[in-house]
This record gives structure tokens, C-alpha cells and sequence, in this order.
């Protein structure tokens, strides 16, 4: 958010110091409204160099963008020049925004899947190639094949003690003259995974029938759109500049900004295919700041004052596709979550954020699912020197509730891990933050 307001803080400072070594003497002017409008704009592309069908097309009902109420006042004496100015804007509004695009392309969705099982894979693919390889030297010295890998690790044809073997999450298993097997263990991540066979006539690793014909990735028409009911930029700001022969300093002041968008989705439709539709769903997203104030000068980094910010997200929600639910990492993750419908939803995100002055502050943070609710409170301190700038947390306190059983089960499951258990009031899980924010001290356990 800081990084927001200083970019914005820049693109003002650089408007007016463009024309600082223009003004002289007093200058007085104001401007009631300047901006772009469009209304009801509309058009379509289609390449001549794609594939028959294949086109893209925008759509916008209205679009304003612009400044309003700019009041400027420059002063100069001997000693410096003094620039006062009265800014609403840029302000932002965008109603009716659709973009949207149908190609001919490969399926995302089974490509994804390829992509998940060749990661899954790739631990065991190179530990088998590495036995294949000892394998073919402990032959064509003693004259026969190794029973196990033992033998190699004895003999010094193997080295177990280091990757991909020290990745207890797979054992081999050798069947020679016909084949390796790579077995998942019970700590793998992905325990539903199937045993990896290596061939050893073939010198080739055999797939299942299923994960095989996913290879033969068919090209189809996709739709994709993004459809945005509104987006709308609000702010108001106060600037004082004074330049002296040496140096320039400034005042900077945010009085309110506000950055919403209401109602965007994001859809992805295979043809002939709904199963395989994806969605993206925001009701809701808001940016607000007040009061912001900056102090200082073009030669070294501002420093806040005060301010309020925050940031909240309503309703998010995303459809995952069928032909990815079934994928063992996203169906554990859904199991975990305690989620049958294919449907990721967070209620609210929110994020609250008070500056004081210039060293003291608090932070309020809630997050809101169906699965998992979390709630931080607690005050910050801040160190804005050049050489080490720093936020330091106080007495931060998180509220962790987990509601889905899988949630629950996973948690535990960490605390028999770590052989640690977290403090709980209920079935509420508290923890208490204290120390730099990028490395805090965790309380509670």
C-alpha cells in the first residue's frame, strides 16, 4: 500500500516540478474539469494469419477518466519558490467492460495435467535412470543382475545417501530382467499416486492408459472472457513544494483515495466441453486510503506521517474444472478443505492498516471462509531511516478457527510432526507475534 502512494506521490511531483523552471514570479490558476470520455465502444479483431474462427473483441459502455478542481499557487521570493496545489483526481470510471477472445488452441486443462504428472514424476524418473545406469556396469562386471538396491549401495554402484534417494517419499524395487518399480510411500504427498515402471527390454517408463492418452493433446476453440461491471479511482490531494537553490522539499497529502471494482469474472469455456468450464468470481475489491501525509525532499526516500489505509475483497470465488479435480494434489487439497462442489470461495478478506505518526500504528487483518477463519489484531512500529528501515510487530495476536475437519485433522497432523501443540482457547488456536515483521517471534506453542 505504501508502495501505491509513493508511485502516486511521484507522478504528481513530477507533473509539477516539469514546470518549476518555467514559473516566475506569482502565478494564481485553477482548472474546473479536464478528462477522456468514450461511450458505448465496441471492436472486434480477427487475424488474417489464424486459423478460421479465431477473433478477439472489446466492449466498454462508458469510460471517463480525468481531473477535476486543479488549483495551483506559486510564490517566489529570493530565498525559495513556493508551489501550493489542490488536486482531485485522477479520477476513474469504467462501466460495462467486456473483453473476450475465442481461439483455436490446446487444451489448458489437459495441458495442466501433463504439467502436474510429469512433477510428480520427475523424483522417481531420474532415481530409476540413475539405477538403470549402475545396473548395466554391476552387469557387465559380475556377470548377472543385482537382486536389489542394496547390492549397488554395497558394491559402490549406488550412492543412497544422497538425491533423489534421501527423498524418503518413494522406494524402488527391482525386477530385473523385466523392470523397475517405483512405489510411493506413505509420506508421499500424493499417496493415491500409482507405482512408476521403468521397462527394462524397452528401456522405456510405462504409463497408465490414462495418464498415456493425455499426450495426445487435441487443439480446440476456447472462449475466454472477462466481464467487469465497474471500476471506479476517486483522490484527493494537497501538494506544497518549496525549491531552494540547494534543495527542494515537499508536503504531501492524500486527503482520500479510493480504488473499487465491482462484479468481475473471468470465464474460460471449452467447446462441445461445459464440464471442463472455468470461473472466476469477484463481487468486490476496495482500496482506501485517508489522511496520508508524506515529508521530504527529492534527494532521499519520504517519510509517512500518518495515514489509514485498507483493503477488503468480498466473495471470491473460483470454479475449478472437472478435468482437474480428480488430479491427486487438487483433490487432496478439496478434501482438506472440506470442499464437494469444485467451488474455492473466500467470503472476506480484509486488511486494516492505522499510521498514528510516523513510529506507532496497528493492523487489523480477518479472513473469512468457509473452512478457515482468521482474525489478527495488534499495534507495529515503524523505522523509516534509509540504512534499515523496518516494521516491528507488539503484541500482535492471531486467532486462527478451523472449521473444516479436514483443516482440523491437517493442523494436528502438524502438531504430531513438529511435536509441538498449539495453544487453544475452544477450538480456537491462538498465537502471539512480537519482532521484525519479516521474522517475527511466534508465541503459542
Amino acid at each position: 500500500m505504501k508502495k501505491t502512494i509513493i508511485n502516486l506521490l511521484s507522478y504528481y511531483l513530477s507533473l509539477l516540478l516539469l514546470f518549476i523552471n518555467f514559473l516566475d514570479g506569482q502565478i494564481t490558476g485553477s482548472l474546473a474539469n479536464t478528462g477522456i470520455f468514450l461511450k458505448n465502444l465496441q471492436f472486434d479483431f480477427s487475424p488474417v494469419d489464424e486459423k478460421n474462427g479465431t477473433k478477439y473483441y472489446i466492449e466498454i459502455d462508458e469510460f471517463n477518466f480525468g481531473f477535476s478542481d486543479i488549483f495551483i499557487d506559486q510564490r517566489q521570493n529570493s530565498k525559495a519558490q513556493l508551489i501550493s496545489t489542490k488536486i482531485s483526481g485522477p479520477n476513474l470510471n469504467l462501466n460495462g467492460f467486456k473483453l473476450g477472445a475465442r481461439v483455436f488452441i490446446k487444451d489448458w486443462v489437459t495441458t495442466e495435467k501433463i504439467k502436474r504428472l510429469e512433477k510428480r514424476l520427475s523424483i522417481p524418473r531420474k532415481a530409476i535412470n540413475l539405477i538403470a545406469d549402475a545396473v548395466d556396469i554391476y552387469k557387465l562386471d559380475m556377470t548377472e543382475y543385482p537382486n536389489s538396491l542394496n547390492d549397488l549401495y554395497i558394491k559402490n554402484y549406488l550412492d543412497l545417501d544422497r538425491e533423489p534417494f534421501k527423498n524418503q517419499t518413494w522406494t524402488y524395487s527391482l525386477l530385473l530382467p523385466r523392470e523397475i518399480i517405483a512405489h510411493p510411500t506413505h509420506i508421499n504427498p500424493i499417496p493415491k499416486t500409482q507405482p512408476f515402471v521403468f521397462d527394462w527390454h524397452s528401456r522405456t517408463f510405462q504409463l497408465e492408459p490414462a495418464h498415456d492418452s493425455l499426450y495426445n493433446i487435441s487443439e480446440t476453440f476456447w472462449d475466454y472472457a472477462l466481464n467487469i461491471r465497474e471500476i471506479s479511482q476517486k483522490n484527493s490531494s494537497k501538494i506544497e513544494i518549496i525549491k531552494y537553490p540547494d534543495k527542494t522539499n515537499f508536503d504531501f497529502i492524500l486527503d482520500q483515495g479510493q480504488f473499487k471494482i465491482e462484479n468481475i469474472s473471468v470465464t474460460a469455456n471449452p467447446e462441445n466441453d461445459l464440464n471442463n468450464h472455468t470461473r472466476i468470481n469477484l463481487a468486490n475489491l476496495v482500496l482506501e486510503v485517508r489522511k496520508v501525509a508524506f515529508l521530504g525532499n527529492l534527494s532521499s526516500l519520504p517519510k509517512v506521517k500518518h495515514g489509514e489505509g485498507k483493503f477488503t475483497i468480498r466473495n471470491f470465488e473460483i470454479k475449478i474444472p472437472d478435468g482437474l479435480k480428480d488430479e491427486p494434489e487438487i483433490q487432496s487439497m478439496l478434501e482438506t478443505l472440506g470442499i464437494w462442489n469444485n467451488e474455492l470461495k473466500v467470503r472476506l478478506i480484509e486488511l486494516s492498516i492505522n499510521l498514528m505518526n510516523e513510529y506507532t500504528g496497528d493492523i487489523k487483518f480477518v479472513l473469512a471462509t468457509p473452512f478457515l477463519k482468521i482474525n489478527i489484531d495488534g499495534d507495529y512500529s515503524l523505522r523509516q531511516d534509509e540504512i534499515h528501515p523496518e516494521i516491528l510487530l507488539h503484541k500482535m495476536v492471531v486467532k486462527i478457527h478451523p472449521i473444516s475437519l479436514g483443516v482440523r485433522k491437517w493442523i494436528r497432523n502438524w502438531e504430531i510432526g513438529q511435536g509441538k501443540t498449539l495453544n487453544r482457547q475452544g477450538a480456537t488456536i491462538i498465537l502471539k507475534l512480537d519482532g521484525p515483521l519479516r521474522n517475527p517471534v511466534i508465541h503459542g506453542y
